[in-house]
């Protein structure tokens, strides 16, 4: 660090890049230590790792900051979408694969139910208020640390002739299902917002209260023009990559 009076934002900088240099999971120094070794002071350093944990550099463990153990899953569309990657090596789906495919191992939790479409779910699916549809609530996980929780809503009719109704929707997943039964997703609208997490999602996902979330909302329509599939996710920013590729021939 320059000579002279040490202020926050260079603090910030020299924090971030002795994290670049640790490997994931590490634990930090004790803030004094880390001072020290920065040229800095132990209050702009608690303040530095206090605005990094917020933007999820670092989480707290117990007493101890500690380098972000997941790295950065990068969503690719359209390739998530394809059967190919959907399916490869007996993945349940795009999300087993991309975690895997990123080194990390994929775990989920699904609670299927069957509920009345609330006004928001019928507008997305495109089905009368009321409708009976099947719900998928999962909270998705990568090396056991949480990294995403989707929603997904599925038209009744169509989740039973898939059998997906229950908890394993099998290779490929419910994409795959619909493929077999007549359902087919032909198009995919993805619709991104960014905002604060809830209190519940703070609790599901790990997260301090000032933290970022991607809210996703992918749309999977057939060749006919019907809905079969309304998820919404809600992934913190710092976890993930979105990446889309269109060609434009």
């Amino acid at each position: 660090m320059t000579s002279g009076k040490v202020t926050l934002t260079d603090t910030i900088s020299a924090v971030r890049a002795y994290i670049a240099s640790q490997e994931p999971g590490t634990a930090l120094p004790s803030e004094t230590a880390l001072a020290e070794e920065i040229g800095s002071t132990r209050t702009l350093v608690n303040t530095a790792i206090s605005q990094l944990m917020s933007e999820g550099q670092l989480i707290r463990q117990g007493k101890k900051a500690i380098v972000q153990p997941i790295r950065t899953i990068t969503r690719r569309v359209p390739t998530r979408y394809t059967a190919a990657y959907r399916e490869a090596h007996g993945a349940r789906g795009a999300f087993d694969a991309e975690v895997r495919e990123h080194g990390m191992q994929p775990r989920w939790t699904t609670e299927p139910s069957q509920e009345a479409a609330s006004e928001k779910v019928s507008q997305l699916l495109g089905i009368e208020a009321g409708a009976e549809v099947t719900v998928r609530a999962r909270e998705m996980y990568a090396d056991d640390l949480p990294v995403q929780i989707a929603i997904t809503y599925i038209p009744a009719d169509v989740a039973t002739s898939a059998s997906v109704t229950g908890v394993d929707s099998g290779t490929g997943g419910i994409i795959s299902r619909m493929g077999e039964t007549g359902n087919e997703q032909a198009s995919v609208t993805e619709t991104i917002q960014v905002r604060v997490p809830t209190e519940r999602e703070q609790q599901q996902l790990r997260l301090p209260s000032d933290a970022r979330v991607y809210e996703l909302v992918h749309l999977g329509v057939t060749t006919e023009g019907r809905c079969v599939e309304a998820t919404v996710h809600v992934m913190p920013v710092h976890l993930w990559d979105l990446s889309y590729t269109w060609d434009l021939s």
